[in-house]
């Protein structure tokens, strides 16, 4: 034993104790006389593996992953929790050596299934010469007929591809799961990588760990390189199921680092067999599909026909060559299992070379003939995608079981039968110790547009629940960040970053879709209603528990709340109590705080792509603030919070509020988004001021220095007439403040201003009636210091005005929805040439 491994031995002594492989299982981190493996040894000789150490680590990234908003949704829903992306602190550590030689079998395999799509889709030798049984690929359902005879650009079929890996009893790797419509773990490999290098930089640096960032660079390149521009710069987009899938998390990671717009099949459609962008400038052409959704889905014409995900005309507009799909339809029956006993005759024919890294041992029933030889060990699993199922351990089932699963095997021969390969385990931290749990490993490639492929140095490890021995996202468990290192002949000769052509850098600002347009217009609106809200309640009941406030007042500040909706069905049992208002914090029934917080964060969610990561970490705190009550809470006798903890809850809603907007002007490019979320939070604000002018002017006459001053502080414009007058608030001062004065950005006319200056910056804008009456407004709040005096003695004309804004902010809101947003919920339709 050498000195180093032996000093990493006693350093890791406290922690090893407890940590136990099952029998039967290779251990990733010892040796069978329980000595650590050589990269484990480099690894602790670099980092003090310390319980307190490992725990605050674990917590470290736990909170990061929280904070940067990195789910897996099992089923997600509109109103369902999201799931947090599990990340264990301890990396899983490959060799130069192993991982040299797994990513040469690999590259090998993206290549076979290159060729074989290519073949299937072709010429058919493999099934002619008997290679493949007919009825395995032609009777899978994801074998797509429709799709014969088309050669994609540079005849890749498969521009990403991934492999699930196990490692048996015996160390070696095997192929258990081929992936290649939508490969998913890409962005949550990346992520992971952020997470856990920055834990361990000198470990990182001295093991040598290949870095991962450089592949993306290769699949944005892939693509652009690939699709058919017809001169014009290639525009590519990431087609998403939506918010709702599990993965969603991922898709809009992926757009935002590979610079795609993130896309719904509603935001697409296809004309003269081209495919056209929704945008809020018009249509623009997409050249290239980078998609995450399955084949059914893709276009309710020719596949799926119920399918609301998918684009009609998209089959027809990619086999004439107007547009790149990665991966190409039809690639699903690669996927089959069934193919695996096969692999290795099929290499030799379409290679030349025997196949490098093995399957996982598998008889497909399908070509049996006769009675089926009976079947005592092994996993039963759907050859066919529509037909999977749960794994069926044979060895455990029971004699009468067994039985009858060998009678359902020589009846239906979609099934095959594979090995169960007991997986390796890998240590986690876990409550204070290491714990061993079995570990699979994703493993991704990218076309590299010469023939070959690159693959991404270490990709996605995942490791099971406690007590499982199956890997699976929708089984819980969790990640790793996967280091591979390299060698030191690799080291010394780094491959370039990108495999393909580079193309040149041209300035194309990234259009807006009518999608997002509309999510950043709400988000804008929402983010300011949840501010008006806090703000409201904050003022509210600050002053209800006062002993002086009249009657009036308390009448003004309850009227108010409820005329933006917040108060719920509960009513005060007399008009000083708070508990009531605090509850209706907490309400999702009303338009309380608590639901346009949600709102709020449920639309940024649909735009997380286009807003920075500390805007999101933001909007993550923002929504935990006021968590849903319990069943049955709304009624409760106490509110769920007292009174003083209810306005310190307020107070944080409020800093983080103004962070999500301060950051929206700090980070966002003044693009058409942009612009749409200013335009949303420019009427929502005009709204509220005139709603609380409206409100104080009826008791604007009794010179109600208190309720004026209320208006001044929810329009956070308290401090500035202090400062500008030396007595306590009049109604003229007030209503020149926060009315007339263009330079107060609360004021309705500053709000008039910027909504006559956006309005005209909008694409193609022709919204002359529009424009026309937001200048009068303008013009009316602009005049000079004699009419203004007119104005204010006519208290019927300043009720006109504050009523022509309040008219005003529907109907920009309904002239925006019919320009801008409504052809997204058109019927999906195809034009074809004529």
């Amino acid at each position: 034993m050498s000195e180093s491994t032996s000093r990493s031995r006693r350093r890791l002594a406290s922690i090893l104790d407890r940590y136990q492989t099952p029998p039967g299982h290779f251990d990733e981190i010892l040796s069978e006389d329980r000595l650590l493996r050589a990269p484990w040894a480099e690894f602790a000789a670099h980092v003090a593996l310390r319980p307190a150490g490992l725990t605050y680590a674990q917590a470290r990234v736990a909170r990061q992953m929280h904070e940067n908003g990195v789910t897996y949704n099992v089923y997600a829903a509109a109103d369902g929790p999201q799931r947090h992306w599990t990340l264990d602190v301890l990396p899983f550590i490959l060799s130069g050596i192993e991982w040299d030689t797994l990513s040469r079998g690999l590259n090998q395999r993206a290549r076979l299934m290159n060729a074989l799509a290519a073949d299937l889709y072709g010429d058919q030798a493999v099934l002619r010469h008997g290679l493949l049984p007919p009825a395995l690929v032609l009777g899978h359902t994801g074998f797509l007929r429709m799709c014969h005879g088309v050669r994609p650009p540079g005849g890749v079929f498969l521009h990403l591809i991934a492999f699930d890996l196990a490692r048996g009893p015996d160390g070696y790797w095997r192929v258990v799961a081929t992936r290649t419509q939508g490969p998913s773990g890409a962005g949550y490999a990346l992520e992971n990588r952020a997470a856990v290098s920055r834990l361990f930089p000198e470990a990182f640096r001295a093991l040598g760990v290949q870095a991962v960032a450089p592949f993306f660079g290769t699949v944005r390149q892939s693509l652009l390189s690939s699709a058919p521009s017809d001169g014009e710069t290639p525009h590519v987009v990431l087609l998403t199921p939506g918010p709702y899938n599990e993965t969603y998390f991922e898709h809009a990671f992926l757009a935002k680092h590979l610079g795609f717009p993130l896309v719904q099949g509603a935001d697409l459609t296809v004309r003269h067999n081209r495919l056209f962008l929704k945008t809020v400038s018009g249509l623009r052409r997409v050249h290239a599909v980078m998609r995450r959704l399955d084949d059914a889905f893709c276009d309710p014409l020719e596949l799926k026909a119920d399918s609301t995900l998918g684009v009609p005309g998209l089959l027809q507009a990619w086999r004439t060559g107007n547009v790149l799909i990665a991966n190409a339809f039809g690639m699903g029956v690669l996927e089959s299992p069934a193919l695996n006993p096969y692999l290795d005759g099929v290499c030799h024919a379409l290679l030349g070379e025997p196949l490098a890294v093995a399957s996982i041992k598998t008889q497909w029933c399908g070509e049996t003939v006769g009675p089926a030889a009976p079947v005592t060990t092994g996993v039963v699993k759907a050859a066919f995608p529509e037909d999977s199922m749960e794994p069926v351990f044979l060895s455990r089932l029971s004699a009468s079981s067994l039985a009858e699963w060998n009678a359902r095997l020589s009846q239906n021969r979609a099934f095959v039968v594979q090995e169960f390969v007991p997986l390796s385990h890998a240590p986690i931290w876990h409550s204070g110790h290491l714990e061993s749990r079995a570990l699979m490993l994703r493993v991704f490639l990218v076309a590299d547009g010469t023939g070959g492929y690159q693959i991404m140095p270490g990709g996605l490890s995942r490791i099971a629940g406690a007590e499982q021995e199956i890997v699976s996202g929708q089984r819980g468990g969790g990640s790793k960040d996967t280091w591979a290192l390299a060698t030191p002949v690799a080291a010394a000769n780094p491959p370039p970053e990108h495999g393909v052509a580079v193309l040149q850098s041209v300035r194309d600002e990234q259009p807006t879709t009518s999608r997002a347009a509309e999510h950043l217009f709400w988000l804008g609106r929402y983010a300011e209603r949840s501010e008006n809200c806090a703000r409201l309640a904050r003022a509210a009941l600050s002053r209800l528990g006062e002993a002086s406030t009249l009657s009036n007042r308390m009448a003004l500040y309850v009227g108010a709340c409820r005329r933006h909706g917040m108060l719920g069905a509960s009513q005060p049992a007399k008009l000083g109590e708070h508990g009531w208002l605090i509850e209706s914090l907490f309400d999702r029934n009303c338009q309380s705080l608590g639901f346009n917080i949600d709102q709020t964060v449920r639309v940024a969610g649909a735009v997380r792509h286009q807003l920075s990561s500390d805007n999101w970490k933001v909007l993550n705190r923002l929504s935990e603030l006021f968590p849903r009550l319990e069943e049955g809470a709304e009624s409760a006798a106490e509110p769920p919070v007292d009174l003083d903890e209810a306005l310190e809850l307020i107070d944080r809603a409020i800093v983080w509020l103004v962070a999500v907007g301060g950051l929206e002007m700090a980070h966002m490019t003044r693009d058409d988004g942009w612009r749409f979320l200013t335009l949303g939070r420019h009427l929502e604000r005009l709204w509220f001021v005139a709603a609380t002018l409206e409100d104080v002017s009826a008791q604007a006459a009794t010179g109600d220095p208190a309720a004026l001053e209320w208006v001044l502080e929810l329009s956070d414009s308290l401090i500035t007439y202090r400062a500008r007058h030396a007595r306590a608030p009049e109604w003229q001062q007030v209503l020149d403040l926060l009315l007339l004065d263009s330079r107060n950005p609360r004021s309705g006319a500053f709000q008039l201003s910027k909504l006559a200056k956006h309005v005209r910056l909008l694409p193609d804008a022709d919204l002359v009636a529009l424009t026309a009456e937001i200048d009068r407004l303008v013009g009316v709040c602009g005049q000079e210091d004699t009419e203004q005096g007119e104005l204010f003695e006519h208290t019927g004309r300043i009720v006109d005005l504050l009523e022509a804004c309040l008219r005003l902010v529907p109907k920009v809101a309904d002239i925006l929805a019919l320009r801008y947003f409504s052809h997204v919920y058109d019927e999906p339709h195809t034009t074809v040439m004529t």
